[in-house]
Formats: C-alpha cells, structure tokens, sequence
C-alpha cells in the first residue's frame, strides 16, 4: 500500500522540480535594439576584470512586487557578489505600511506626514513618495548587514512654505554629526555628506526646522561596483510616474546617472475591471521617452507582469483551477509591443515563471511559492523569480563578452 504522506511529498518535490526547470528554459532577456545595452555590459566587463572604479545604478520602479524588495534583492545579491559592493543605494524617505526595504529599517520618531502618489499629483520626487517632520521628528535608519568604510549619504528635500527652510542634521554609526545644506526653494533639491559607516549601528537623521520636506535617501559606499535602487509604491500602476514631478524626475535621473531603468509594473493594470488599452499603450510609450530623455546612457529594462489569478469573479479561463484577471493577456502584449517599438530590454517574467497556472502551481509548492490572494510571491518565491532574472542578465553579459 503506498503511503499518502509519502505520495503527497514526492508530488510536493516533482511540482517544484518541473516549476524550477520551466523558469530556467524561460528566463531569456530579449534586446529588442537598446542603444544603451552594449555599454551597459561592457561597464559590467570592465568591473568584474578590476579595470573599472565605476559605480554602475540600477534603479527600478515598481508596484508592491519592488515596494517588498524581495525580488530586487535577490539580483541585487547576486550581482554585488559578483562586480563588488556599491553600497545600499537610494531608499524611501521614511516608512511606508505594507513596504520594506531588504537593507535597512526605517524607524520613524515623532510626527511625519507622508505623503504617496497613487492619487495625489502634487510635487511629488522620483519615487513618489515625500515625508515631511514635524519639529523635533528624527528617522532611525539601521542597516541589516554591516555598514563599513566610507559612504556618501545625500538627501533629497525641499521648501514647502515661504518661511526659512532649516537643514538636516545627519549621525553617523561611528558618532559624527554633519550638517546637511537647507533647500533653497520649492522644487527638489540635493545636498550630501561624507562619514564613515561602523558594524550595525545606525544613522539618525533629524530636521532642523519645520517646513523641509523629504523627498529621497541614498546611501552609498565610496567604492566601485554595483548599486541596486527599488522604489516601490503598492497598489500603482505605471501611470503613477505622470504624477511626479517632470523637472524632479528629470533632475534626479540626471543626478543619479542609472546605468540600467527597470520597469516592473502590470500587475494592478490586469485587475482593471474597466481598462482603457489605447491610453495605456500611449501612457507607458509616454513614461519610457520621458525616462530616456532624462537619462539618456540607462538602458532600460521592461518587465513584463508576471502571471496572477482570481479565485472569484469575471476572468479569462486558461484551463487552470483559476481564471486570470481579464486584462492580464492584452496588458502583457502591450508591454512586449512597446518594448519592440521603443528598442528595450525585456524580460518575461510570466514565461519565466511557467506561463498560464504557474502562480497556482506556485501557491500549492511545498514550501509556498505565492501567497494565497494568487497575486504576491512569498520570500521564497521571489528570491526564485530574482535570481531568474539575473541569470537572464547573465547570459545576456556573457552573450556579448564572447562575441567581443
């Protein structure tokens, strides 16, 4: 007699088996005729060889699957062990629920307004997201991992009243206290500091007045390699770049100098119960002429939406237990369409998972590979889709290093 325990495990292992061997024959990166790929790959050549002190950023927007920074955080790993360490790079100015970031903790002290761009469009920084202190306020910033060496921490911020703005004061783990220079207006401004980092303590940084607004944080280690921003927003579609500020965005692209633009958004666009297909043709054809104007040496990166279900509900039947949400199809064509059009990178995260019913097959792995709304990944399943990409990456790298 055959044990059902047993039978139920070896199922378990052979789903998770066929699962991983899906995602690896689906994991190609397309190069639909980037002008910036070729560049890009020979900056990683010439890290990996030492020949380079560069910093090369990585910055990708995103829904909630970059707002959990599971996913990123799985390639960020893999390529910082493999073209060195550039430091934490730039976070979200403060706590935001349902958000996190793999590399710090972010506690916040006293009052903080913040404010987030899914519906507002008032002055918003790349990102889309803005803190802003009452007096007294500070945010505790504790790096998971040991923060040493030499690093530059700069702040983005701005006036938000006619009153004279006060600075930043920022400590650093090994007990110096520098002053951050006061904005001067109302748009977005920078200003940084360079400390040196001390094991696992932490930066505190506090508002000198009332009327500053915070609108980024970046911390970087003064040292080359590989630097992987995710600025996040839960629940956004695309469309929430078209409310922040076009000169801010602009401004800070052009500071921040990506090597490489990530676009992974999708998911909430497929669950519109009354989608607009031409106006998000022409929206995300808008954001991705827009990003490469403001940055124009990044390649960029779109990421197709990855697979998700509904489990009630109107939705297309795909031959699995579950239907996909109605516009899950068309938003992926479109995204594969505009990638073609505009000469990117593209990744297709869904293919890479297993196609139609791969997040029920995921949900049902032993350990769980989704969580149970058939939408979210768990850590461990977005660690699988993480290093999928980056072994994408990696071939691509490796494609173009041998035809040299």
């Amino acid at each position: 007699m055959i044990n059902p325990f047993l039978s139920r495990r070896l199922a378990s292992v052979l789903l998770t088996f066929c699962l991983f061997s899906s995602a690896v024959e689906a994991t190609v990166l397309q190069d639909y005729g980037d002008p910036n790929a070729a560049r890009l790959w020979r900056q990683l050549a010439a890290l990996e060889r030492g020949e380079s002190k560069d910093v090369i950023h990585i910055l990708q927007l995103g829904d909630s699957h970059t707002g959990g920074d599971y996913f990123t955080q799985a390639y960020r790993e893999r390529l910082q062990q493999r073209f060195g360490n550039a430091g934490i790079g730039w976070i979200t100015p403060g706590y935001v629920k349902n958000q996190r970031s793999a590399q710090v903790l972010m506690k916040m002290a006293g009052q903080w307004n913040t404010r987030i761009s899914r519906a507002n469009p008032e002055n918003f920084p790349l990102g889309g997201v803005a803190s802003m202190p009452s007096f007294g306020a500070y945010m505790e910033i504790v790096p998971k991992q040991p923060l040493n060496g030499v690093y530059r921490v700069s702040i983005w911020s701005r006036k938000v009243s006619d009153q004279a703005a006060g600075g930043w004061k920022l400590a650093f783990p090994d007990g110096d206290i520098r002053d951050l220079a006061p904005p001067v207006g109302n748009d977005w401004q920078v200003s940084y500091v360079i400390g040196s980092g001390a094991e696992l303590n932490s930066l505190f940084l506090r508002s000198e007045g009332n009327s500053t607004e915070l609108g980024g944080i970046a911390i970087d280690a003064i040292a080359p390699g590989v630097s992987v921003d995710a600025l996040g927003i839960v629940g956004a579609t695309q469309r929430v770049i078209s409310r922040w500020q076009p000169e801010a965005v602009r401004d800070q692209l052009r500071w921040r100098r990506p090597q490489l633009l990530i676009l992974s958004y999708g998911t909430n666009e497929a669950f519109d119960s009354k989608p607009d297909f031409d106006a998000y043709r022409l929206d995300l054809q808008t954001t991705i002429r827009q990003l490469r104007s403001a940055a124009p040496e990044a390649a960029i990166l779109l990421i197709g939406a990855p697979n998700s279900a509904k489990k009630t509900g109107p939705g297309e039947s795909a031959g699995c237990r579950y239907k996909l949400p109605m516009a899950l199809r068309t938003v992926q064509t479109i995204q594969r369409e505009t990638a073609v059009a505009e000469k990117l990178l593209y990744w297709d995260w869904a293919a890479a998972m297993g196609g139609d019913c791969a997040i029920q097959r995921y949900a049902e792995a032993n350990p769980p590979l989704a969580r149970p709304d058939l939408v979210h990944f768990t850590e461990d399943g977005y660690a699988r889709s993480g290093n999928a990409l980056y072994e994408a990456l990696m071939q691509k790298y490796q494609q173009h290093r041998s035809a040299r």
